[in-house]
C-alpha cells in the first residue's frame, strides 16, 4: 500500500494498456485501441439536444 492508503497495482505496460482499453470500451464499445496515453484524462460526451459537452 502507498502512503495514501491506496492499493497500487503492479502491472507492466502491456497489462496496463489492456486494462485501460477494457475500461474505455465499457463507456464506448467502438473504441478499438489506445493511441496515446496521459497521466490524467477526462471523458466528455457531446449532447446534441443541449448543444454542449458534458463530463461523464
Amino acid at each position: 500500500m502507498s502512503q495514501t492508503g491506496k492499493l497500487i497495482p503492479n502491472l507492466d505496460r502491456k497489462s496496463t494498456k489492456i486494462l485501460n482499453l477494457t475500461v474505455l470500451q465499457r463507456m464506448d464499445p467502438y473504441i478499438e485501441e489506445i493511441l496515446i496515453t496521459a497521466a490524467h484524462v477526462t471523458f466528455y460526451e457531446f449532447n446534441v439536444d443541449l448543444n454542449q459537452w458534458l463530463r461523464c
